[in-house]
């Protein structure tokens, strides 16, 4: 079972200035998606009691990324925090920075993983730990592909530094504190915009209670991990599981892949228990059972040229089925045998008047 839109395929002859409409079945199946895009960060605290956390994450890597792969198009990225929260700087390492690039090689992705070290000298050993920042700044600064779903993965056992009034730690007030690279610590409510700006779904691998009070005040779900890398791989694949478990709007879209030579409209035609509300079908849907939505695209050509690309079906905007367009020009009409020997005969015989009328 598997999400899927239907025709699969489709392809037509269209002369600039032409539009064809067909009509698009999208199924959001009973069961976790097979097809999605999905890109995943893992952010990690590394202050110094988090060495074997690190350690039992780095022996799930290579099961973890396996059985995420079984989701879709599945791209993975690292990060670290503790008491700084830094960007990377050109050609650093991923595994020591917040904003390391998404990669789908798997070989890549895992050696990510096991990139991470504990904390940096400059990091410092204090608590609680810069994690409303990090995550921010990976909201912020991650590459996050187009059409993707998108989900942040906390690893920690601390709570979070946050510079809302009143936030107070040994005695420092965090109200002008600085990060260490002259950015402002994050308040809760700028670190939830940014994650909800990217539609990113937070969730947290809990090692102590204040960790899992700070995952859920940035609106997440903390799961309270262990460090059996089999209970680490089962709460990161729980949390993708949850996170496609419900959605809120469906569509039909080419995400931009047909500029410029062909645009494409789409109106919803119906919701399952929804409604429709433009392009959209929009309700309270999950998957408890399978769900069918129709749509009515239209394809116009804008430009001459053969147009190869992609429609896509979108939960919740991220890409869960994938369909393959193909528009060509329409081709000169070719005449029958007969009509070229008429041609070939009217042009001998305006030749004969010709010479005739020259003598």
């Amino acid at each position: 079972m598997a999400d899927s839109i239907d025709p699969a395929t489709f392809s037509a002859e269209l002369a600039v200035g032409e539009s064809v409409t067909i009509r698009k079945t999208v199924t959001v199946s009973n069961a976790p998606p097979t097809a999605a895009k999905i890109d995943v960060h893992f952010l990690f605290d590394t202050s110094g009691s988090m060495g074997d956390e690190i350690v039992a994450a780095q022996a799930a890597a290579d099961d973890l990324l396996a059985e995420l792969a079984a989701f879709g198009d599945v791209a993975s990225s690292v990060g670290v925090y503790a008491e700084n929260a830094r960007l990377a700087p050109a050609g650093a390492v991923p595994g020591r920075v917040i904003n390391s690039a998404l990669t789908t090689d798997v070989v890549a992705g895992s050696a990510a993983i096991n990139a991470v070290t504990l904390n940096d000298p400059d990091f410092g050993d204090d608590f609680p730990e810069n994690g409303t920042t990090a995550a921010e700044l990976v909201a912020e600064n991650v590459e996050w592909r187009d059409g993707s779903t998108r989900f942040v993965f906390m690893f920690g056992d601390a709570g979070f530094k946050t510079s809302d009034a009143g936030e107070v730690d040994f005695g420092m007030d965090f109200d002008d504190f600085d990060n260490f690279d002259g950015n402002p610590i994050s308040t809760v409510a700028d670190a939830v915009s940014a994650l909800d700006a990217e539609g990113i779904e937070l969730f947290g691998l809990s090692y102590s209670s204040s960790f899992t009070a700070a995952i859920e005040a940035l609106g997440g779900e903390a799961f309270a991990s262990t460090l059996d890398p089999a209970d680490i791989v089962d709460d990161i694949t729980s949390g993708i599981i949850a996170g496609f478990s419900e959605y809120g709007t469906v569509t039909v879209d080419d995400l931009g892949g047909g500029d410029p030579l062909i645009s494409v409209s789409t109106v919803c035609v119906s919701a399952d228990s929804g409604a429709c509300v433009g392009s959209d079908a929009v309700g309270m849907f999950d998957r408890s059972v399978e769900r069918s939505f129709e749509f009515d695209v239209t394809f116009t050509r804008d430009a001459e040229g053969l147009a190869e690309f992609e429609t896509f079906a979108l939960v919740d905007g991220g890409i869960v089925a994938t369909e393959k367009d193909t528009f060509t020009e329409p081709s000169a009409i070719p005449l029958p045998a007969g009509a070229w020997l008429m041609l070939a005969g009217l042009g001998g015989l305006a030749a004969t008047r010709r010479r005739k009328k020259a003598a």
